[in-house]
């Protein structure tokens, strides 16, 4: 049995979403979800099936919307799987009830219309369902009124089980390994594309499957990757240039993690040391500060507080991303830690796993940038990603 979890795991998961599913009033919700190597959206199909579809591609006569799956949840039901191959892996699925068709979403309105249900049905995965797959669905639904709910699952997804805990420490282990990897080429001589060729070869070797890994150095080190096409360049850093490297990838059954770190090649000045050591100091400060039942508008306050402080310039990454990290799990997740993005309920809880991070630049020096990956426990938060702080 390949399957990592055992069933109970998975069917706490699924009476958690009929949990909520109920206090928000549905009686039935429609889960989709998209594999073939976008990380991002397989994550709430893999957190209630195991399963993950690997094709893609353009429709044709046969099939449409590959790479596409769903789980449709009714009251008082088991869950049903829809896949778009052509059988199912029972050694890995963990739901029973599994229909293949070469057309999911026609099969998903389908089925549902021939089983008379109307009225509000709610739909989680419309931040990445293309057009003509939702047409699919009114088509074939009439009588349904599609509710977008995207967090439905990401709600429930948000406090990791004990055993989704044991994950993160093996995950995270390996992305101390790999960071290491990929700022000690960096710092040493490689080109950009060899350090992260090393990087990759320890989060593949160790299981894990690569989402992205991004190096930058030099004149466009304000951005977030040299070369964004791959995330690495041909490019071998310089003596005396800040060098950034981050890995992200589901380093462990599926879990993510992207922590991120600065260095310099060869000596660094007074300047530099004083920018990467600020954007640690701020990263170690508000993880301290990320405690059951704090506010993360209250943490954002204080990163916006200590990002003053130092002055300096913005950056370009530093307004594509403005905030201080993000909750993690099956792929990056919500709420944020952000003065513009969080929301006055959004709570640090127990059991939550999140990426801090800290974004800084100083004209005439450069920028830096610093990412740990942290567990939040009951007395203590639990640091996943060990790799040393400053390299120089």
């Amino acid at each position: 049995m390949l399957r990592y979890f055992p069933l109970d795991e998975y069917e706490t998961r699924w009476q958690r979403v009929l949990a909520e599913m109920e206090a928000r009033g549905f009686e039935t919700a429609v889960v989709f979800g998209r594999g073939g190597g976008t990380l991002d959206n397989c994550g709430d199909i893999l957190y209630l099936s195991n399963h993950y579809t690997i094709s893609s591609g353009l429709d044709s006569l046969i099939w449409s919307a590959r790479s596409f799956s769903a789980v449709i949840f009714r009251k008082g039901q088991m869950p049903r799987l829809v896949i778009d191959e052509p059988a199912v892996r029972r050694d890995l699925v963990s739901i029973e009830d599994v229909t293949c068709s070469n057309h999911p979403f026609r099969c998903v309105a389908e089925t549902l219309t021939a089983e008379g249900v109307c009225g509000p049905v709610a739909l989680i995965g419309t931040h990445f369902i293309p057009v003509k797959y939702y047409q699919q669905l009114l088509d074939a639904a009439p009588a349904i009124d599609w509710v977008a709910t995207d967090d439905l699952v990401k709600a429930v997804r948000r406090i990791k089980s004990p055993r989704e805990l044991e994950c993160y420490r093996i995950a995270g282990e390996s992305a101390t390994i790999a960071t290491n990897r990929l700022m000690e080429g960096l710092t040493s001589g490689l080109s950009e594309q060899e350090a992260a060729g090393e990087a990759a070869r320890e989060v593949v070797r160790r299981g894990g499957r690569i989402q992205m890994i991004g190096t930058n150095h030099g004149e466009t080190l304000g951005f977030d990757q040299r070369f964004p096409l791959t995330g690495y360049s041909a490019d071998v850093p310089r003596m005396g240039d800040i060098v950034t490297g981050t890995v992200h990838a589901a380093f462990f059954q599926g879990y993510l993690l992207d922590p991120g770190r600065t260095g310099v090649r060869g000596r660094a000045t007074a300047d530099q040391k004083r920018l990467i050591e600020a954007a640690v100091g701020i990263v170690h400060h508000l993880s301290a500060m990320m405690r059951p039942g704090t506010r993360l508008l209250d943490v954002a306050a204080e990163g916006d507080r200590l990002t003053r402080e130092f002055g300096g310039a913005v950056s370009p990454i530093m307004k594509n991303f403005p905030f201080y990290g993000h909750g993690i799990g099956l792929g990056f997740e919500y709420p944020r830690i952000s003065s513009v993005m969080s929301l006055p309920e959004d709570r640090v809880e127990q059991n939550m796993v999140f990426g801090v991070e800290a974004f800084l630049s100083l004209d005439g020096t450069g920028s830096a940038f610093f990412e740990d990956i942290i567990m939040i426990g009951e007395h203590d938060n639990e640091l996943l990603t060990r790799s040393p702080d400053c390299w120089f």
